[in-house]
């Protein structure tokens, strides 16, 4: 179009031209400017006008064909010609698309919930003309932000804000569905886990509340170690108190059953390092002193000693 306007100005230069050209003195000659500009603001007029019967569709768009304003079709990517000034194109995005949403809702413990969401969408491009008629170019800010809110605060008000926090991505699967649902009513689809939750956040006086719950939450299970320790430790001596009754019985047991000097021997013995005792009965028998223990009397029964 640009070229049609300064080819249209040029051809109304050449006219002015001409008529200032009888009205001047006959040692000013306008006819040769007159005549060039008129040849150049034709071309410039035929160029413009063929140039403007091209339209380039880019890869990853769809052309929305218009007639007079009123919707006639789609055309793909490519280069198409159309009849300047009847016809007109506007181009729709049918790759996929990025947008961010901060939305507000209250949970269903009513506290305020501030949510940053990232939706990954793209246009059907089969109805693409569809959504062009009925939303325009401004689907982002008409269709898309406000679906997102919606569908926010009807799944966050299902849930207490501790919920929300712990199921996390229950709470983002459900918000996916809904939007999903509602979108493709104006024929904008979501890709598959194209929703992303990229925050929560809660009132200063609620995060100053988790904050205090979880540090009793910690103290509590270190109180709890530690019992669980002492109750460890309390076994422990029961059973090694146990332990040593039943070993005391045994002994005791021993002491009336064999008598008290052969237990003593045979403790004697399971210790004994191989080497002669140093500490003797002395008394200057005929044998020399004696030792302080009689193996062959220990060894002895009680009855054999009873029963010389």
């Amino acid at each position: 179009m640009g070229f049609v306007f300064l080819g249209f100005l040029l051809l109304v230069g050449s006219f002015v031209m001409r008529g200032l050209n009888k009205q001047t003195s006959s040692k000013v000659n306008l006819q040769p400017a007159a005549w060039a500009s008129g040849i150049v603001g034709l071309l410039f007029m035929i160029i413009g006008s063929l140039w403007g019967a091209f339209v380039q569709v880019p890869a990853g768009y769809s052309g929305v064909l218009l007639r007079f304003g009123a919707l006639q079709g789609t055309l793909t990517p490519g280069i198409h010609m159309v009849v300047p000034g009847v016809q007109s194109v506007v181009l729709m995005e049918t790759r996929t698309q990025k947008e961010e949403s901060t939305a507000s809702a209250a949970s269903r413990d009513l506290q305020v919930v501030t949510t940053v969401l990232a939706l990954n969408f793209r246009i059907d491009q089969a109805k693409v003309d569809d959504l062009y008629g009925s939303v325009g170019t401004m689907y982002k800010a008409r269709i898309i932000d406000p679906t997102v809110q919606e569908s926010l605060k009807v799944v966050t008000s299902r849930y207490t804000a501790e919920e929300l926090i712990r199921n996390r991505q229950q709470v983002k699967s459900e918000v996916e569905a809904d939007i999903t649902r509602r979108l493709s009513q104006y024929n904008i689809i979501v890709d598959p886990s194209g929703l992303s939750i990229v925050n929560f956040d809660f009132s200063p006086e609620f995060n100053k509340a988790i904050e205090a719950k979880s540090v009793a939450q910690q103290e509590a299970e270190r109180q709890k170690f530690v019992l669980q320790q002492a109750e460890l430790q309390r076994q422990t001596e029961v059973a090694r108190a146990k332990g040593q009754s039943e070993a005391a019985k045994l002994n005791a047991e021993s002491l009336r059953i064999s008598g008290g000097s052969l237990v003593i021997a045979r403790e004697w013995i399971e210790k004994w390092d191989g080497k002669l005792p140093s500490v003797s009965a002395g008394g200057g028998g005929a044998s020399g002193g004696g030792f302080i223990i009689d193996l062959k009397s220990l060894m002895e029964t009680p009855q054999q000693q009873n029963n010389p």
